[in-house]
């Protein structure tokens, strides 16, 4: 498996700033970690390079209503950039291993509740507000029993800890991170060329790699709008009712 120091010198070659098998520098070795780690985090914040989707759990407390989530947080996880949002992106689970779903809303929705104080035995619903470096989780109703709750976030892409560091991502990210990463570089090698090739494979390779984590959003609509006296009509079998 490819270490970062190896993506680094093919990405570098790939610039001709070194002959192949020829060693870098350690001040071009930390520049090019820095702009890799960089380059990674910047990809983070692109929903269809998060090759998964991320289960995050905790304990609810009984009449506590927000949780802070992040290094140090409440919740001692990785800050979500974004959660899933929609039905069946959380859910509940009581001491009986019962699920109940929870509904994950906006900002928006969250803004039309009125009284957020009011409790129940099972919340249904969960807003996410991303503040920084801890992100709060809102609950609602507040709960007065204990449960796990579970939620969906976009997994974020890791960083290399050191040169040393392996590859861990799935087949098809080394080629577009090696490939992006020498047009990242070039602007600190006065000297280097970038091959109209190089420019071209690394936008092929980032596209399949969005292509393949392309997630099919499925249209929901509230029941209760559609009247009940009359059957809907089934596209699929060109007829009403089902």
């Amino acid at each position: 498996m490819a270490t970062a120091q190896d993506i680094i010198q093919a990405a570098l070659e790939e610039l001709g700033v070194y002959a192949p098998g020829e060693t870098m520098t350690n001040a071009d070795a930390s520049r090019g970690l820095w702009v890799l780690n960089a380059m990674l985090d910047s990809w983070s914040n692109e929903s269809l390079f998060c090759y998964a989707i991320k289960e995050t759990s905790f304990p609810l407390v009984v009449g506590q209503q927000q949780y802070t989530i992040g290094p140090g947080g409440q919740i001692n996880a990785t800050r979500p950039l974004r959660v899933i949002e929609g039905p069946g992106a959380a859910y509940i689970t009581d001491q009986n291993n019962n699920i109940y779903p929870v509904g994950v809303i906006p900002q928006d929705q969250w803004n039309l509740i009125g009284l957020r104080t009011n409790t129940s035995d099972i919340p249904d619903t969960m807003f996410y507000d991303p503040q920084f470096p801890l992100g709060i989780i809102n609950i609602f109703p507040v709960p007065l029993m204990t449960y796990t709750f579970t939620f969906d976030a976009y997994l974020q892409l890791s960083d290399f800890t050191g040169l040393t560091t392996a590859l861990t991502l799935p087949p098809g990210y080394q080629d577009a991170i090696q490939h992006n990463l020498a047009i990242r570089l070039k602007p600190f090698f006065r000297d280097a060329q970038i091959d109209p090739l190089i420019v071209e494979l690394a936008s092929q390779t980032k596209a399949a790699i969005k292509r393949n984590n392309l997630r099919t959003n499925v249209a929901v609509y509230d029941a209760e709008m559609i009247s009940r006296a009359t059957p809907t009509y089934n596209i699929y079998r060109d007829r009403t009712g089902s």
